[in-house]
């Protein structure tokens, strides 16, 4: 079961007063070529998957870059671990859910779709990382916020054991993400340097989840966010473009973030048959 669709009220785990930093519009208007019967509820869930994943994607990029530039390790746990850290600190329902799209997506990926390990991969591998994955992000979530995230955990089956441990681990993985960062930190003084942000044209096929992506300013977002909190030399390009495979990527050569379109028009289709096989 996928945890958007069995914990319907996460986004309000938070207090009233908690702030909002990663915005989610409501659905835009989309053209034609998406499938008639769908409701309101229907498209605003595919609005809020596809910015979600593409919101989590370039933080993961941006984990790739902070491991370049502080000459870390570099791994794709060491960059989803940069993007979980990012979204957690601080809280925030749009963060929590963005969380959440991106675990879904690797479930999904998992049923039907070939995931992000590419096509030479063998199935059984491609399934096993993307399974592994989702696990690990879950653990995050649960040891950042044992009873805030109680429903997430109880959704995964992990054991009392399994979230006291989460909950160590994190602690110690939140103490060295917050050190090997440090010296790349904003200071308070500073005044934030812009991170350009490029939404190309589609090339080919039209695609709505494009739309979704300029209309809800995904890339100004994790730009906005990443600006206010790291002193970054040289800052780094967010581009959006087609690439001719769902993908993203941090090109250390031309100093940029690539979200490519054809990464969301698969987020997109993937929400779509879940809905469809919901409804």
């Amino acid at each position: 079961m996928l945890l958007r669709t069995s914990i319907l009220a996460l986004a309000l785990a938070l207090s009233s007063g908690a702030a909002l930093p990663e915005a989610r519009a409501a659905a835009p208007v989309i053209d034609a070529r998406v499938p008639d019967g769908l409701s309101d509820d229907d498209m605003a869930e595919i609005v809020d998957f596809v910015v979600g994943n593409a919101v989590f994607a370039l933080y993961h990029q941006a984990g790739h870059m902070m491991a370049e530039r502080l000459g870390t390790i570099d791994t794709e746990r060491a960059a989803d671990q940069f993007a979980t850290m990012t979204l957690l600190n601080p809280r925030s329902g749009a963060g929590d859910q963005t969380l959440v799209d991106a675990i879904d997506s690797w479930k999904l990926a998992g049923e039907d779709m070939v995931p992000a390990g590419g096509p030479n991969m063998p199935l059984r591998d491609r399934h096993r990382l993307d399974t592994e994955r989702a696990n690990a992000l879950i653990c995050d979530m649960v040891g950042a916020d044992v009873e805030g995230f109680a429903d997430i955990a109880d959704a995964s089956g992990l054991t009392v054991e399994a979230r006291k441990a989460c909950a160590a681990t994190y602690s110690r993985d939140l103490a060295a993400w917050t050190a090997s960062t440090s010296p790349l930190h904003r200071q308070v003084n500073a005044k934030p340097v812009p991170l350009p942000v490029v939404y190309d044209d589609v090339e080919g096929e039209d695609m709505p989840e494009a739309t979704i992506l300029k209309d809800n300013r995904v890339l100004e977002e994790v730009a906005d966010r990443l600006a206010n909190s790291y002193a970054l030399p040289a800052p780094p390009t967010l581009r959006a473009t087609t690439c001719g495979e769902p993908t993203s990527r941090f090109d250390a050569a031309k100093n940029e973030f690539v979200l490519c379109y054809e990464l969301s028009a698969e987020h997109g289709q993937m929400i779509l048959r879940d809905i469809a096989r919901r409804n």
